[in-house]
């Protein structure tokens, strides 16, 4: 396929996609179909705007509307690496590396980072790779300790190596911290402890043949078939069924520690007097999540990895979603489209930064202006 290279040395340059490195690799047309999959889904199809107060929608949902899935795939190496990066433990993750010792940067994707800022680079050696026979997939992602990432950036990738047809004997997976909510998914999806292999910052192997599906959702657009597979393994095929007294649900970020609203207790009030109950997702199995969201007629929430939850809404539920103007991320407004739900959005209060001022605050806390809140509750309800 390629020269040999010296497999201790981090990798030497970058290829910007798993395209390119089969594009390379495989100049005939034969060859380069049986080592890189690619699916034909839909583009997203935007039904209608977010519902809010302002005439005038926020810069970052016209974005969101004219934004497309990015290409999915499952690339097939001979002879590909995986070598655990050399961040901290909580954010180790897993760099996709070509037989030439070439980065493969969409499957190894860093947040706020370029190819060459990639942590791989600042390692200065790598230990001795290990043989691994067979056909080994990767499942490693980036803030895989995080429910929206873990779900789109990890499980559903199962979804991809299905379609493939591709027979898999191990799977390389980074959990950064061992949550119960990945054992209890993998169990689910059907992933048996015993063919799990963990990737940690000592990690470096070679695989005879080294699946890679691409990453469905790290770029904030999760694509419909991710959705309509995430919702199949985790409600419909365990038939959970909508139960009484959630059907106006808050979802508090109370206990997190950041991007909580300042002034909570005065949006409980108003909430209680619409017959609102509050749910706190970490507190809950993810089977009682999705009963949970499945039972739900209106969500409220501040900007969170538990409104990930909306992919188990019904079709018709209502979304109110709080975000701070330093951060607004229209993910859930996308999902929420996938789902045929029934979306708003509020922001709190502060400067509004426009695309060029915008500084991606992720963890800023909000303060609502409680009339604002009531007004647009209101429209949502149809009060």
């Amino acid at each position: 396929m390629f020269a040999s290279a010296d497999l201790t040395k981090p990798p030497q340059g970058y290829y910007e996609s798993a395209w390119h490195l089969a594009s390379a690799a495989f100049p005939d047309p034969t060859q380069f179909s049986r080592h890189y999959v690619k699916f034909d889904f839909p583009d997203t199809v935007f039904h209608r705007e977010p519902v809010r107060l302002e005439p005038e929608l926020h810069w970052a949902f016209q974005w969101a509307m004219q934004s497309k899935p990015l290409p999915q795939f499952v690339a097939v190496i001979p002879g590909g690496r995986l070598a655990g990066t050399s961040g901290p433990a909580i954010l180790t993750h897993g760099a996709v590396i070509s037989p030439d010792n070439k980065l493969i940067w969409d499957v190894s994707f860093e947040f706020h980072a370029t190819p060459l800022l990639h942590t791989i680079f600042r390692r200065p050696q790598l230990p001795p790779p290990v043989y691994l026979p067979g056909s080994i997939a990767v499942l490693t992602s980036t803030a895989t300790g995080n429910y929206y990432h873990w779900m789109f950036d990890t499980l559903a990738k199962i979804d991809l190596l299905r379609r493939s047809g591709i027979a898999v004997d191990k799977y390389l997976i980074n959990r950064q911290g061992f949550l119960p909510f990945q054992y209890a998914t993998l169990s689910v999806v059907g992933i048996p402890p015993h063919q799990l292999m963990e990737c940690d910052l000592t990690t470096h192997v070679q695989a005879e043949r080294l699946v890679v599906p691409s990453l469905p959702g790290y770029s904030g657009h999760p694509p419909k078939w991710a959705c309509d597979f995430l919702r199949h393994e985790l409600l419909t095929k365990r038939g959970i069924s909508p139960i009484g007294g959630y059907e106006r649900i808050y979802i508090s970020r109370g206990d997190r520690g950041m991007r909580i609203i300042v002034n909570e207790r005065e949006l409980v009030n108003v909430l209680s007097g619409y017959g609102f109950r509050i749910v706190k997702p970490e507190r809950h199995s993810v089977y009682e999540q999705a009963q949970i969201f499945s039972s739900a007629q209106v969500v409220v929430a501040p900007h969170g990895a538990g409104l990930t939850n909306l992919v188990f809404c019904r079709p018709g539920t209502k979304v109110l979603e709080i975000l701070s103007p330093q951060y607004v991320n229209p993910v859930y407004y996308i999902l929420s489209n996938q789902m045929g739900l029934h979306y708003a959005y509020l922001l709190g209060e502060g400067p509004r930064p426009s695309p060029q001022e915008y500084r991606h605050v992720f963890n800023a806390n909000i303060t609502v202006n409680v009339l604002a809140f009531r007004a647009l509750l209101e429209k949502v309800l149809g009060v």
